[in-house]
Protein backbone atom coordinates (compact mmCIF):
# COMPACT_ATOMS: atom_id res chain seq x y z
CA UNK A 1 0.00 0.00 0.00
CA UNK A 2 1.82 3.24 -1.15
CA UNK A 3 2.55 5.40 1.98
CA UNK A 4 3.88 8.79 1.85
CA UNK A 5 7.04 8.31 3.80
CA UNK A 6 7.69 4.87 2.37
CA UNK A 7 9.78 4.50 -0.11
CA UNK A 8 9.34 0.71 -0.54
CA UNK A 9 8.00 0.75 -3.91
CA UNK A 10 11.32 2.49 -4.84
CA UNK A 11 14.22 0.66 -2.91
CA UNK A 12 17.06 2.33 -3.54
CA UNK A 13 19.40 -0.36 -2.06
CA UNK A 14 20.49 -3.90 -3.65
CA UNK A 15 21.80 -4.29 -7.12
CA UNK A 16 19.93 -3.47 -10.03
CA UNK A 17 17.52 -1.38 -7.95
CA UNK A 18 16.83 2.06 -8.01
CA UNK A 19 15.91 5.27 -5.69
CA UNK A 20 12.31 7.06 -6.57
CA UNK A 21 12.79 10.03 -8.83
CA UNK A 22 10.63 13.22 -8.44
CA UNK A 23 8.25 11.77 -11.44
CA UNK A 24 7.82 8.18 -9.06
CA UNK A 25 6.60 10.59 -6.17
CA UNK A 26 4.21 12.70 -8.42
CA UNK A 27 2.46 9.29 -9.72
CA UNK A 28 2.37 8.32 -6.55
CA UNK A 29 0.86 11.27 -4.90
CA UNK A 30 -1.20 11.72 -8.09
CA UNK A 31 -2.54 8.04 -7.46
CA UNK A 32 -3.99 9.08 -3.71
CA UNK A 33 -5.00 12.70 -4.47
CA UNK A 34 -7.09 11.06 -7.47
CA UNK A 35 -8.41 8.44 -5.12
CA UNK A 36 -9.10 11.04 -2.20
CA UNK A 37 -11.07 13.00 -4.40
CA UNK A 38 -13.13 9.82 -6.25
CA UNK A 39 -13.97 8.65 -2.94
CA UNK A 40 -15.40 12.16 -1.59
CA UNK A 41 -17.64 12.43 -4.74
CA UNK A 42 -18.86 8.72 -3.84
CA UNK A 43 -19.94 9.72 -0.14
CA UNK A 44 -21.26 12.81 -0.93
CA UNK A 45 -23.28 11.53 -3.20
CA UNK A 46 -23.83 8.74 -0.55
CA UNK A 47 -24.92 11.20 2.18
CA UNK A 48 -27.24 13.02 0.18
CA UNK A 49 -29.10 9.92 -0.99
CA UNK A 50 -29.21 8.55 2.10
CA UNK A 51 -30.69 12.00 3.92
CA UNK A 52 -33.26 12.34 1.26
CA UNK A 53 -34.44 8.98 1.57
CA UNK A 54 -34.64 8.75 5.28
CA UNK A 55 -36.31 12.29 5.27
CA UNK A 56 -38.51 11.93 2.74
CA UNK A 57 -39.43 8.06 2.01
CA UNK A 58 -39.24 6.67 5.43
CA UNK A 59 -40.93 9.49 6.84
CA UNK A 60 -37.92 10.64 9.72
CA UNK A 61 -38.13 14.36 10.28
CA UNK A 62 -34.72 15.46 10.15
CA UNK A 63 -32.80 19.02 9.55
CA UNK A 64 -32.52 19.12 6.44
CA UNK A 65 -30.42 22.95 5.79
CA UNK A 66 -27.81 22.06 8.16
CA UNK A 67 -27.56 18.67 6.93
CA UNK A 68 -27.37 19.82 3.20
CA UNK A 69 -24.64 22.93 4.38
CA UNK A 70 -22.37 20.59 5.78
CA UNK A 71 -22.83 18.57 2.57
CA UNK A 72 -22.26 21.66 0.20
CA UNK A 73 -19.38 22.26 1.66
CA UNK A 74 -17.86 19.04 1.67
CA UNK A 75 -18.46 19.20 -2.20
CA UNK A 76 -16.89 22.73 -2.15
CA UNK A 77 -13.43 21.52 -0.54
CA UNK A 78 -13.29 18.16 -3.04
CA UNK A 79 -13.88 20.53 -6.13
CA UNK A 80 -11.37 22.62 -4.70
CA UNK A 81 -8.95 19.93 -4.09
CA UNK A 82 -9.99 18.46 -7.68
CA UNK A 83 -8.80 21.65 -9.50
CA UNK A 84 -6.12 22.90 -7.45
CA UNK A 85 -4.29 19.90 -8.30
CA UNK A 86 -4.96 19.68 -12.21
CA UNK A 87 -3.94 23.13 -12.23
CA UNK A 88 -0.67 23.48 -9.75
CA UNK A 89 2.43 22.66 -12.47
CA UNK A 90 4.29 19.54 -11.66
CA UNK A 91 7.44 21.76 -11.20
CA UNK A 92 6.32 23.10 -8.36
CA UNK A 93 5.28 19.67 -6.43
CA UNK A 94 8.74 19.60 -4.23
CA UNK A 95 9.39 16.06 -3.98
CA UNK A 96 10.94 16.65 -0.19
CA UNK A 97 8.63 18.42 1.41
CA UNK A 98 5.42 16.79 -0.39
CA UNK A 99 2.71 20.45 0.01
CA UNK A 100 0.12 17.45 -1.47
CA UNK A 101 0.50 15.22 1.66
CA UNK A 102 -0.24 17.80 4.25
CA UNK A 103 -3.23 19.09 1.73
CA UNK A 104 -4.63 15.35 2.02
CA UNK A 105 -4.02 15.00 5.28
CA UNK A 106 -5.98 18.69 6.17
CA UNK A 107 -8.37 17.43 3.97
CA UNK A 108 -8.88 14.21 5.82
CA UNK A 109 -9.83 16.55 9.14
CA UNK A 110 -12.10 18.21 7.17
CA UNK A 111 -13.82 14.87 6.43
CA UNK A 112 -13.76 14.36 10.08
CA UNK A 113 -15.10 17.28 10.97
CA UNK A 114 -17.49 16.87 8.65
CA UNK A 115 -18.79 13.99 9.31
CA UNK A 116 -19.30 14.65 13.58
CA UNK A 117 -21.44 17.63 12.10
CA UNK A 118 -23.56 15.28 10.28
CA UNK A 119 -23.96 12.46 12.97
CA UNK A 120 -24.02 15.85 15.96
CA UNK A 121 -27.49 16.65 13.74
CA UNK A 122 -28.56 12.59 13.30
CA UNK A 123 -28.49 11.61 16.99
CA UNK A 124 -24.96 11.22 17.96
CA UNK A 125 -23.01 7.82 18.30
CA UNK A 126 -26.93 6.09 18.27
CA UNK A 127 -26.07 6.80 14.67
CA UNK A 128 -25.47 3.47 13.01
CA UNK A 129 -22.98 5.87 10.50
CA UNK A 130 -21.18 7.01 13.15
CA UNK A 131 -19.04 3.43 12.05
CA UNK A 132 -17.61 5.42 8.87
CA UNK A 133 -15.27 7.09 11.69
CA UNK A 134 -12.95 3.59 10.84
CA UNK A 135 -13.19 4.41 7.39
CA UNK A 136 -11.57 7.57 7.52
CA UNK A 137 -8.87 6.16 9.97
CA UNK A 138 -8.27 3.34 7.65
CA UNK A 139 -8.01 5.45 4.47
CA UNK A 140 -5.35 7.75 6.49
CA UNK A 141 -3.28 5.01 7.68
CA UNK A 142 -3.03 3.58 3.89
CA UNK A 143 -2.19 7.35 2.96
CA UNK A 144 -0.50 9.26 5.36
CA UNK A 145 2.27 9.26 7.57
CA UNK A 146 2.21 8.23 10.96
CA UNK A 147 2.11 11.14 12.31
CA UNK A 148 -0.66 12.09 10.23
CA UNK A 149 -2.51 8.72 11.16
CA UNK A 150 -1.92 9.18 14.99
CA UNK A 151 -2.89 12.66 15.01
CA UNK A 152 -6.24 12.16 12.99
CA UNK A 153 -7.00 8.94 15.05
CA UNK A 154 -6.52 10.81 18.18
CA UNK A 155 -8.82 13.84 16.54
CA UNK A 156 -11.93 11.16 15.34
CA UNK A 157 -11.61 9.79 19.67
CA UNK A 158 -12.23 13.67 20.37
CA UNK A 159 -15.07 13.51 18.23
CA UNK A 160 -16.43 10.13 19.75
CA UNK A 161 -16.11 11.75 23.27
CA UNK A 162 -18.11 14.42 21.61
CA UNK A 163 -20.88 13.09 20.15
CA UNK A 164 -21.34 11.03 23.22
CA UNK A 165 -22.16 14.11 25.29
CA UNK A 166 -23.67 16.62 22.87
CA UNK A 167 -25.85 15.73 20.08
CA UNK A 168 -29.07 16.45 18.48
CA UNK A 169 -31.42 13.23 19.37
CA UNK A 170 -33.11 11.62 17.01
CA UNK A 171 -36.53 9.85 16.87
CA UNK A 172 -36.30 6.15 16.54
CA UNK A 173 -32.55 6.06 17.91
CA UNK A 174 -33.04 8.05 21.30
CA UNK A 175 -36.72 7.07 22.17
CA UNK A 176 -37.39 3.04 22.72
CA UNK A 177 -41.00 3.62 22.58
CA UNK A 178 -40.85 4.81 19.14
CA UNK A 179 -38.79 2.42 17.47
CA UNK A 180 -41.70 0.29 16.29
CA UNK A 181 -43.34 3.41 15.18
CA UNK A 182 -40.24 4.14 12.24
CA UNK A 183 -40.34 1.10 9.97
CA UNK A 184 -40.16 0.29 6.26
CA UNK A 185 -40.68 -2.95 4.59
CA UNK A 186 -40.88 -4.21 7.98
CA UNK A 187 -37.92 -3.79 9.55
CA UNK A 188 -37.13 -0.87 12.22
CA UNK A 189 -34.99 1.87 11.65
CA UNK A 190 -31.87 1.17 13.85
CA UNK A 191 -31.52 -2.48 12.26
CA UNK A 192 -32.05 -0.87 8.84
CA UNK A 193 -29.72 1.76 9.60
CA UNK A 194 -26.87 -0.64 10.73
CA UNK A 195 -27.11 -3.23 8.14
CA UNK A 196 -26.98 0.23 5.63
CA UNK A 197 -23.92 1.44 7.39
CA UNK A 198 -21.94 -1.68 7.74
CA UNK A 199 -22.85 -2.81 4.10
CA UNK A 200 -21.54 1.10 3.00
CA UNK A 201 -18.34 0.90 4.88
CA UNK A 202 -17.29 -2.14 3.95
CA UNK A 203 -18.11 -1.67 0.52
CA UNK A 204 -16.10 1.70 0.59
CA UNK A 205 -13.32 -0.13 2.17
CA UNK A 206 -13.29 -2.88 -0.54
CA UNK A 207 -13.39 -0.74 -3.51
CA UNK A 208 -10.65 2.06 -2.39
CA UNK A 209 -8.47 -0.90 -1.30
CA UNK A 210 -8.52 -2.75 -4.18
CA UNK A 211 -8.39 -0.09 -6.39
CA UNK A 212 -5.15 1.69 -4.56
CA UNK A 213 -3.63 -2.50 -4.62
CA UNK A 214 -4.23 -2.46 -8.27
CA UNK A 215 -2.37 1.45 -8.91
CA UNK A 216 0.62 -0.03 -6.68
CA UNK A 217 0.70 -3.47 -8.69
CA UNK A 218 1.10 -1.71 -11.68
CA UNK A 219 3.72 0.51 -10.43
CA UNK A 220 5.76 -2.38 -9.09
CA UNK A 221 5.49 -3.91 -12.28
CA UNK A 222 7.00 -1.10 -14.06
CA UNK A 223 9.57 -0.21 -11.35
CA UNK A 224 10.88 -4.00 -11.46
CA UNK A 225 11.23 -3.93 -14.95
CA UNK A 226 13.31 -0.37 -14.86
CA UNK A 227 15.05 -3.25 -12.36
CA UNK A 228 15.95 -5.17 -14.56
CA UNK A 229 16.88 -2.60 -17.40
CA UNK A 230 19.02 -1.00 -14.93
CA UNK A 231 20.81 -4.48 -14.01
CA UNK A 232 21.69 -5.31 -17.49
CA UNK A 233 22.61 -1.54 -17.90
CA UNK A 234 25.14 -1.87 -15.01
CA UNK A 235 26.05 -5.41 -16.22
CA UNK A 236 27.41 -3.72 -19.50
CA UNK A 237 29.14 -0.56 -17.73
CA UNK A 238 31.09 -3.25 -15.71
CA UNK A 239 31.85 -5.43 -18.71
CA UNK A 240 33.26 -2.30 -20.68
CA UNK A 241 35.06 -1.30 -17.81
CA UNK A 242 36.87 -4.52 -17.18
CA UNK A 243 37.47 -4.36 -21.29
CA UNK A 244 39.09 -1.51 -20.65
CA UNK A 245 41.18 -1.84 -18.29
CA UNK A 246 42.22 -5.01 -20.09
CA UNK A 247 43.03 -3.54 -22.97
CA UNK A 248 45.26 -1.26 -21.08
CA UNK A 249 46.64 -4.59 -19.00
CA UNK A 250 47.40 -6.43 -22.03
CA UNK A 251 48.63 -3.49 -24.25
CA UNK A 252 52.27 -3.65 -22.34
CA UNK A 253 52.88 -7.69 -22.37
CA UNK A 254 51.64 -7.32 -26.26
CA UNK A 255 53.62 -4.56 -27.47
CA UNK A 256 57.00 -6.40 -25.71
CA UNK A 257 55.99 -9.41 -27.98
CA UNK A 258 55.49 -7.00 -30.70
CA UNK A 259 59.33 -5.37 -30.42
CA UNK A 260 60.94 -8.56 -29.95
CA UNK A 261 59.17 -10.79 -32.77
CA UNK A 262 60.82 -7.60 -35.01
CA UNK A 263 64.33 -8.25 -33.59
CA UNK A 264 63.96 -11.93 -33.63
CA UNK A 265 62.67 -11.62 -37.46
CA UNK A 266 65.46 -9.46 -38.42
CA UNK A 267 67.92 -11.69 -36.79
CA UNK A 268 66.47 -15.04 -38.55
CA UNK A 269 66.51 -12.97 -41.39
CA UNK A 270 69.75 -12.31 -41.69
CA UNK A 271 71.10 -15.77 -40.03
CA UNK A 272 72.42 -14.88 -37.08
CA UNK A 273 70.54 -16.22 -34.44
CA UNK A 274 72.59 -15.58 -31.07
CA UNK A 275 72.28 -16.10 -27.32
CA UNK A 276 70.08 -13.18 -27.38
CA UNK A 277 67.87 -14.28 -29.88
CA UNK A 278 67.13 -17.48 -27.30
CA UNK A 279 66.42 -14.94 -24.44
CA UNK A 280 64.52 -12.81 -26.56
CA UNK A 281 61.68 -15.83 -27.38
CA UNK A 282 61.87 -16.84 -23.84
CA UNK A 283 60.69 -13.34 -23.08
CA UNK A 284 57.75 -13.61 -25.98
CA UNK A 285 56.58 -16.77 -23.88
CA UNK A 286 56.48 -15.25 -20.75
CA UNK A 287 54.86 -12.45 -22.05
CA UNK A 288 52.01 -14.54 -24.07
CA UNK A 289 51.70 -16.63 -20.49
CA UNK A 290 51.00 -13.34 -18.81
CA UNK A 291 48.64 -12.80 -21.18
CA UNK A 292 46.78 -15.53 -20.54
CA UNK A 293 46.63 -15.49 -17.21
CA UNK A 294 44.75 -12.18 -17.43
CA UNK A 295 42.32 -13.73 -20.15
CA UNK A 296 42.20 -16.74 -16.95
CA UNK A 297 41.83 -14.34 -14.80
CA UNK A 298 38.57 -12.28 -17.12
CA UNK A 299 36.95 -15.04 -17.94
CA UNK A 300 36.81 -16.86 -14.61
CA UNK A 301 33.58 -14.14 -13.84
CA UNK A 302 31.79 -15.48 -16.52
CA UNK A 303 32.61 -19.10 -15.53
CA UNK A 304 32.20 -19.37 -11.74
CA UNK A 305 28.63 -18.18 -11.90
CA UNK A 306 27.52 -19.35 -15.70
CA UNK A 307 29.74 -21.96 -16.18
CA UNK A 308 30.47 -24.00 -13.23
CA UNK A 309 26.95 -25.81 -12.19
CA UNK A 310 25.69 -25.95 -8.54
CA UNK A 311 26.76 -28.23 -5.78
CA UNK A 312 25.87 -29.10 -2.55
CA UNK A 313 29.12 -28.78 -0.08
CA UNK A 314 30.08 -28.56 3.39
CA UNK A 315 31.05 -25.32 5.15
CA UNK A 316 34.18 -27.38 5.95
CA UNK A 317 34.91 -28.59 2.27
CA UNK A 318 34.49 -24.73 1.29
CA UNK A 319 36.60 -22.99 4.21
CA UNK A 320 39.68 -26.01 3.15
CA UNK A 321 39.08 -25.47 -0.27
CA UNK A 322 39.60 -21.83 0.40
CA UNK A 323 43.11 -21.83 1.89
CA UNK A 324 44.44 -24.93 0.26
CA UNK A 325 47.18 -24.30 -2.39
CA UNK A 326 47.83 -20.41 0.03
CA UNK A 327 51.43 -19.94 -0.19
CA UNK A 328 53.02 -21.26 3.59
CA UNK A 329 54.81 -17.73 4.17
CA UNK A 330 52.42 -16.68 6.62
CA UNK A 331 50.53 -19.26 8.90
CA UNK A 332 46.59 -18.87 8.27
CA UNK A 333 44.97 -19.98 11.13
CA UNK A 334 41.37 -20.83 10.90
CA UNK A 335 38.95 -20.77 13.79
CA UNK A 336 35.19 -22.47 13.47
CA UNK A 337 32.59 -24.30 14.96
CA UNK A 338 33.43 -27.76 14.72
CA UNK A 339 29.58 -28.37 14.44
CA UNK A 340 29.14 -26.38 11.26
CA UNK A 341 31.63 -28.30 9.13
CA UNK A 342 28.75 -30.54 8.06
CA UNK A 343 26.28 -27.62 7.56
CA UNK A 344 25.50 -28.03 3.70
CA UNK A 345 26.08 -25.05 1.37
CA UNK A 346 25.14 -25.02 -2.31
CA UNK A 347 27.04 -23.08 -4.53
CA UNK A 348 30.07 -23.53 -7.31
CA UNK A 349 32.73 -24.74 -4.94
CA UNK A 350 35.40 -24.18 -7.24
CA UNK A 351 34.73 -20.42 -8.24
CA UNK A 352 33.52 -19.58 -5.32
CA UNK A 353 36.51 -21.00 -3.23
CA UNK A 354 39.15 -19.75 -5.99
CA UNK A 355 37.57 -16.24 -5.15
CA UNK A 356 37.79 -16.38 -1.57
CA UNK A 357 41.32 -18.14 -2.19
CA UNK A 358 42.75 -14.75 -4.59
CA UNK A 359 41.35 -13.00 -0.62
CA UNK A 360 43.02 -14.97 1.26
CA UNK A 361 46.50 -14.65 -0.96
CA UNK A 362 46.04 -10.90 -0.63
CA UNK A 363 45.57 -11.23 3.42
CA UNK A 364 49.50 -13.56 3.37
CA UNK A 365 50.71 -10.80 0.56
CA UNK A 366 50.21 -8.15 3.08
CA UNK A 367 50.93 -9.58 6.13
CA UNK A 368 54.47 -11.47 5.38
CA UNK A 369 55.49 -12.09 8.87
CA UNK A 370 55.14 -14.67 11.53
CA UNK A 371 51.67 -13.25 13.03
CA UNK A 372 49.94 -14.76 9.38
CA UNK A 373 46.32 -14.68 8.60
CA UNK A 374 43.07 -15.37 10.62
CA UNK A 375 39.99 -16.53 9.56
CA UNK A 376 37.24 -16.94 11.97
CA UNK A 377 34.01 -18.83 10.04
CA UNK A 378 30.85 -18.46 12.25
CA UNK A 379 27.33 -19.43 11.23
CA UNK A 380 24.01 -17.80 12.49
CA UNK A 381 20.51 -16.91 10.45
CA UNK A 382 20.76 -18.89 7.67
CA UNK A 383 24.13 -17.03 6.51
CA UNK A 384 27.96 -18.14 7.02
CA UNK A 385 29.94 -15.24 8.24
CA UNK A 386 34.06 -15.48 7.30
CA UNK A 387 36.11 -12.94 8.84
CA UNK A 388 39.31 -12.86 7.53
CA UNK A 389 42.53 -10.44 9.15
CA UNK A 390 46.11 -9.69 8.25
CA UNK A 391 48.94 -8.16 10.26
CA UNK A 392 49.83 -6.07 7.55
CA UNK A 393 50.29 -2.16 8.12
CA UNK A 394 46.60 -1.26 7.22
CA UNK A 395 45.68 0.96 4.29
CA UNK A 396 44.34 4.33 3.74
CA UNK A 397 40.85 5.82 3.33
CA UNK A 398 41.31 6.65 -0.06
CA UNK A 399 42.89 3.26 -0.98
CA UNK A 400 40.19 1.21 0.82
CA UNK A 401 37.63 3.49 -1.32
CA UNK A 402 39.13 1.90 -4.21
CA UNK A 403 39.92 -1.75 -3.10
CA UNK A 404 37.35 -3.53 -5.86
CA UNK A 405 37.72 -2.08 -9.15
CA UNK A 406 39.03 -3.49 -11.54
CA UNK A 407 42.65 -3.53 -12.28
CA UNK A 408 43.47 -1.43 -9.25
CA UNK A 409 46.18 -2.84 -7.51
CA UNK A 410 48.49 -1.46 -4.71
CA UNK A 411 51.02 -4.35 -5.51
CA UNK A 412 54.34 -3.95 -7.13
CA UNK A 413 54.41 -4.57 -11.08
CA UNK A 414 53.90 -7.87 -12.17
CA UNK A 415 53.07 -8.91 -9.26
CA UNK A 416 48.82 -8.49 -9.16
CA UNK A 417 46.60 -7.52 -11.92
CA UNK A 418 44.05 -5.65 -9.63
CA UNK A 419 41.20 -8.09 -10.61
CA UNK A 420 40.85 -10.53 -7.55
CA UNK A 421 38.65 -8.24 -5.69
CA UNK A 422 36.50 -7.14 -8.25
CA UNK A 423 35.87 -10.64 -8.99
CA UNK A 424 35.80 -11.98 -6.13
CA UNK A 425 32.89 -9.38 -4.75
CA UNK A 426 31.08 -10.36 -8.23
CA UNK A 427 30.99 -13.45 -7.17
CA UNK A 428 29.94 -13.22 -3.74
CA UNK A 429 27.32 -11.02 -4.74
CA UNK A 430 25.90 -12.98 -7.44
CA UNK A 431 25.32 -16.07 -4.78
CA UNK A 432 23.42 -13.76 -3.35
CA UNK A 433 26.08 -12.46 -0.12
CA UNK A 434 28.17 -9.54 0.94
CA UNK A 435 31.95 -8.67 1.19
CA UNK A 436 33.07 -5.36 3.36
CA UNK A 437 36.42 -4.34 4.15
CA UNK A 438 37.38 -2.16 7.05
CA UNK A 439 40.79 -1.47 7.96
CA UNK A 440 43.22 0.75 10.40
CA UNK A 441 46.85 1.99 9.62
CA UNK A 442 49.46 -0.17 11.63
CA UNK A 443 46.25 -2.49 12.88
CA UNK A 444 46.26 -4.76 9.41
CA UNK A 445 42.42 -4.87 7.04
CA UNK A 446 40.05 -6.95 7.38
CA UNK A 447 37.38 -8.94 5.48
CA UNK A 448 34.49 -9.81 6.36
CA UNK A 449 32.24 -12.17 3.82
CA UNK A 450 28.42 -13.57 4.44
CA UNK A 451 27.31 -15.98 2.40
CA UNK A 452 23.71 -17.65 2.59
CA UNK A 453 23.19 -21.63 2.87
CA UNK A 454 21.01 -24.28 3.36
CA UNK A 455 20.15 -25.25 7.02
CA UNK A 456 21.33 -22.69 9.79
CA UNK A 457 23.04 -24.81 12.53
CA UNK A 458 21.31 -24.92 15.90
CA UNK A 459 22.55 -24.05 19.38
CA UNK A 460 25.97 -21.96 20.33
CA UNK A 461 28.65 -24.86 20.15
CA UNK A 462 32.08 -23.81 21.54
CA UNK A 463 34.97 -23.79 19.27
CA UNK A 464 37.94 -24.96 18.49
CA UNK A 465 40.49 -23.38 17.30
CA UNK A 466 43.11 -25.14 13.97
CA UNK A 467 46.29 -24.67 12.78
CA UNK A 468 46.87 -24.22 8.68
CA UNK A 469 49.00 -26.99 7.65
CA UNK A 470 49.41 -30.48 9.09
CA UNK A 471 45.42 -30.87 8.97
CA UNK A 472 43.17 -28.06 8.80
CA UNK A 473 40.18 -29.71 10.97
Amino acid sequence: MPNWDDTHLFPSTGRGLRAPTDDDIDERIAINVRGVVALRWVAVVGQLLTILMVHFVMGVELPLGPLLAVIGGTAALNAFLMIAYRSWPPRLRDPVFHPWQHAVGLSMLCDLVALTGLLYLTGGMANPFSLFYFVNIVLAAVLLPRSWVWGLTLFAVGCVAFLNVWFRPLRGLHFPSALSDITWLGVDLVRLGSLVAYAACGSVIVLFITRIRGQVAHLEDRVRELAQARARSERLESLGTLAAGAAHELSSPLSTIAIITKEVEREVVSGKVTDQTVQDVSTIRSELKRCREILDRMSSDAGLVIGESLMTTTVGDLVRECVDGVDPRAPVTVTMDPRIESIPVRAPLHGLSQAIRGIVKNAVDASGGPEGVSCQVTASGGQMSMTIHDSGQGIDPETLRRIGEPFFTTKEPGKGMGLGVYLARNVIERLGGTIAFSSRRGEGTTVSIQLPFEFPPSGNPPKSEMGRGGGLF
